[in-house]
């Protein structure tokens, strides 16, 4: 019996090192303010959970596993309503989400965020340049280029 409750302790808190691991390095690679949230408060819930069920196992019968179990229920009716608060305080100070939901539409209540224009190529805006007239700078009036003489005003004047 003592064996059974020591492999089983065992796989809990190997589970549950596992589950803590994890979380934080994904709370290290996560790109964004929410996603790394809700990695740590997930390992903090489920990773605590299962370290203190092995414990409770590894205890015995004695004032220990009641103990953790108070722990264990302090965790887990605290750990999500702080991360619940946080995440909330986030959003209202503005902090916005990376992404929208699978769609890519805006939340309700928010604008929709303006398609950027398309780039044209170099050798079109090379292009655009050189056919486009020169205007003159603001302000001063246009000088307009002196006419060259045709045969028909040349024959006139003479």
């Amino acid at each position: 019996m003592h064996l059974l409750l020591d492999i089983l302790s065992a796989m809990l808190l190997l589970s549950g090192a596992f589950f803590v691991f994890v979380g934080g390095f994904g709370v290290m690679r996560m790109p964004e303010f929410y996603t790394r949230m809700h990695a740590a408060s997930l390992t903090d819930t489920g990773g605590a959970a299962l370290i203190l069920f092995g414990l409770m196992l590894q205890g015995g019968f004695t004032l220990i596993p009641l103990k953790l179990a108070a722990i264990f229920l302090f965790l887990f009716l605290t750990s999500p309503t702080a991360s619940y608060a946080l995440a909330n305080a986030a959003l209202l100070s503005g902090v916005k989400p990376a992404c929208r939901n699978e769609t890519g539409k805006a939340f309700p209540g928010e604008q929709p965020a303006k398609p950027k224009p398309k780039r044209k190529s170099a050798s079109k805006a090379v292009k655009a340049r050189k056919s486009a007239p020169v205007k003159p700078p603001a302000g001063k009036p246009a000088k307009r280029p002196a006419k060259k003489p045709t045969k028909k005003t040349a024959r006139k004047k003479s």
